[in-house]
């Protein structure tokens, strides 16, 4: 008897309802900003189904707050039209931004309660908001930047080994991460090898060629093609959160802290547009920040004030800010390694694109490249046939052997 009333307690305790809040359009983007995982159940008046749904969701209540997730009902159509929602009723998982949508048999509590509690952080695919190509249009339409893994097959066939990251960095840099299975699109653009990525910047599509599980690179590469989708030709303007994003995916980075008041910070603003695509082709990527917090937090005393990053190391520029070509000198020298530039894939695509001569070495070990470099150059120099010496460059060139 004692043992058939614990296992009733229990059960009840296990069933027991826990009421779904009912919320907003604009408290779900306030919860957006403050948990870090929301269930999202839209509905609609007047639907059975709705009410049989609910009920179900109502039972998982308990569970779903254990796993630390946010359980919230929404009857708001343009909201759900936003996160990409048609039907009703409908169920969404969002984390950090990324929204991931349930297409499975709403009735069903086992799958429902496995969807919402036991969705895989590490899953990739299930990092992504997944989309079909009205969704897609809608997405790219409304966002700046979106950027969308195409796939073929099922879900788990999407196997990225990205870090979580790229999912934390592209919410900083409001940065839309989605994927699509669509062969019609994928025929369209003619992407070829799947799973590949396109960058949408300004509802303008670009596509990655390098490594689609080499996280940093697309880190670097996002962020670099930020501005070539815009008809904007001036600096990038960004906030504390997006620069600290930028400052950990890219290499060289050159921020200038200005006021935005000042006619000063504006004059100079002028004169360091014209040099920004000279920094592009040289791999630095140049923005511009005013923010009083951020001047705090990088110790910048003075405005205007240009701050070059080479990783995560500061360097301030001490010259004339109103003189383009002694700025843009300095960050050529801040950005040079001794001759020889480590690039990345995306460095690498545009120099091949804006450069006339490129000399690429590909190595493992760069001790080595340098190594064969420099013995190249001397054999080239020494031993050349006297009728090609003419071509040579003089003997104080970085990178040539000269003999003492």
């Amino acid at each position: 008897m004692l043992l058939l009333f614990i296992l009733l307690f229990s059960a009840g305790v296990s069933a027991r309802q826990v009421e779904v809040e009912d919320v907003t359009g604009r408290q779900l983007e306030a919860a957006e900003k403050t948990e870090d995982a929301i269930a999202v159940y839209w509905y609609s008046k007047n639907c059975k189904t709705c009410d049989r749904v609910l009920g179900v969701l109502e039972r998982l209540g308990a569970d779903v707050a254990d796993a630390g997730i946010t359980l919230l009902k929404i009857n708001d159509k343009k909201s759900a039209k936003a996160h990409g929602v048609r039907n009703f009723p409908s169920l969404s998982i969002i984390r950090s931004g990324d929204i991931s949508h349930y297409d499975g048999d709403m009735l069903d509590q086992e799958a429902v309660a496995d969807f919402i509690v036991n969705t895989d952080d590490d899953d990739a695919s299930q990092k992504f908001e997944h989309v079909s190509a009205s969704e897609l249009e809608l997405l790219v339409t409304k966002n700046k930047y979106v950027a969308v893994f195409f796939y073929s097959g099922s879900k788990t066939s999407l196997h990225l080994d990205l870090r979580t990251d790229l999912h934390a960095l592209a919410h900083q840099l409001d940065i839309r991460l989605a994927c699509i299975n669509d062969l019609a699109l994928v025929a369209e653009y003619s992407l070829g090898e799947l799973p590949s990525l396109v960058y949408y910047r300004h509802t303008i599509p670009i596509l990655y060629q390098g490594d689609i599980n080499a996280e940093d690179d697309i880190l670097e590469w996002l962020v670099l093609n930020r501005q070539s989708g815009s008809d904007e030709d001036s600096l990038e303007e960004v906030d504390g959160a997006a620069l600290k994003a930028i400052i950990s995916a890219v290499e060289n980075i050159a921020v200038l802290f200005y006021d935005s008041n000042s006619a000063r910070s504006e004059s100079v603003l002028e004169g360091l547009d014209s040099i920004d695509d000279d920094c592009s082709t040289k791999g630095i990527h140049f923005v511009k920040i005013a923010s009083k917090e951020a001047n705090s937090q990088f110790k910048v005393s003075t405005l205007p004030t240009l701050v070059f990053f080479q990783g995560t190391k500061p360097s301030f520029f001490e010259g004339n800010l109103n003189e383009e070509t002694e700025v843009l000198e300095w960050l050529m020298a801040e950005a040079d390694n001794s001759g020889i530039d480590e690039a990345s894939f995306s460095v690498l695509e545009r120099i091949i694109r804006e450069t006339r001569h490129v000399v690429v070495v590909f190595c493992k070990y760069i001790a080595y490249a340098v190594i064969a470099l420099t013995h190249t150059c001397y054999i080239i120099k020494n031993y050349v046939p006297d009728e090609f010496r003419k071509y040579l460059p003089p003997k104080s060139v970085k990178g040539l052997a000269v003999e003492t």
